[in-house]
């Protein structure tokens, strides 16, 4: 249970100061301020002069911050993210392992020219005087939205200390590979298992949720992005991308286990062995909803603490 409590990361235009404005109030655990694209080349300028606000201010409502960069401008977008506040960044459309490396040396690059390491967990304090270690280095999360990219998926990983979570990118994959009549990748379900198995292999988070073929995915309606997240929760995922500010709220309660399966979790670990896979999981269970009501609570104290 040592990684963070990740279930929504809500994607941002951030040339966009109204949807800005919006995502500052729904209670996302990450903002993805994205530079990518849902951001026209016209406005590329714009957006990347908006990402130092925009990261104090999703801070401020406790959120932790991403921002997406273009693989082809990726110098340029690294340049605009690089402040105090950011937790990481988002990399599509990855191919090769040095992509990969030169992001990471950009990184270190920026890091060392403007003293900034990843926040601690929001809510907590570090010490002016912590000692600078590799968990302070800004996170790489990956992706994986090319048939290559997924193939490689283990190579790309593997090119960085700093990538510490996956994805899939339905949209471009559906283009990438072929799509079924129903305009939904044939490929997708066991794309989804391949990664969790691949992140679980080399200890990073996988990303995702179960969305049905018939769903909009990341911009589906509430009821859509609920059972997305409960399925994915079973399936190995802990949180889910989105771009509806309406979403969060689905994803936060579908990745948190409902009351009822906590209960059971409890019931099991008092009925069964101590050592018993089934007392294992069930305690996995519990840690993580310990979890995510401790981010919730961190979520509004930083509201609190900021409103004062």
């Amino acid at each position: 249970m040592g990684s963070p409590v990740r279930r929504s990361w809500l994607i941002v235009p951030a040339h966009d100061n109204a949807r800005l404005a919006e995502a500052a109030s729904f209670g996302a655990d990450v903002v993805v301020l994205d530079l990518q694209d849902t951001v026209h080349d016209a406005r590329k300028h714009e957006a990347r002069e908006n990402i130092r606000g925009a990261i104090s201010d999703m801070r401020e409502v406790g959120a932790e911050v991403f921002v997406r960069a273009d693989i082809e401008l990726i110098y340029a977008d690294l340049a605009a993210s690089v402040w105090r506040g950011l937790t990481g960044i988002v990399i599509p459309g990855v191919t090769s392992a040095n992509q990969v490396e030169d992001a990471d040396r950009i990184l270190t690059d920026l890091e060392s020219q403007r003293g900034v390491v990843k926040p601690p967990p929001v809510g907590e304090v570090r010490e002016a005087d912590d000692p600078r270690g590799p968990e302070q280095a800004l996170e790489i999360h990956l992706s994986l939205d090319t048939g290559r990219g997924n193939w490689d998926a283990e190579q790309l990983i593997s090119a960085s200390d700093r990538v510490k979570s996956i994805s899939l990118g339905r949209a471009d994959l559906v283009m990438d590979l072929r799509a079924e009549p129903s305009g939904d990748l044939h490929q997708m379900e066991y794309l989804m298992q391949r990664l969790i198995v691949v992140a679980n292999a080399l200890d990073v988070e996988p990303v995702g949720a179960w969305w049905r073929a018939s769903s909009r995915g990341l911009v589906a309606h509430y009821d859509d992005t609920f059972q997305a997240a409960v399925d994915g929760r079973k399936a190995g995922f802990r949180g889910g991308l989105c771009m509806r500010a309406h979403q969060v709220d689905a994803l936060n309660a579908g990745f948190t286990p409902s009351t009822d399966t906590v209960s059971h979790a409890r019931f099991v670990i008092g009925s069964e062995p101590t050592h018993s896979p089934m007392a294992g999981i069930a305690a996995d269970i519990v840690a993580w909803s310990e979890a995510c009501e401790n981010r919730d609570k961190s979520k509004s104290a930083v509201i609190a603490q900021n409103n004062q």
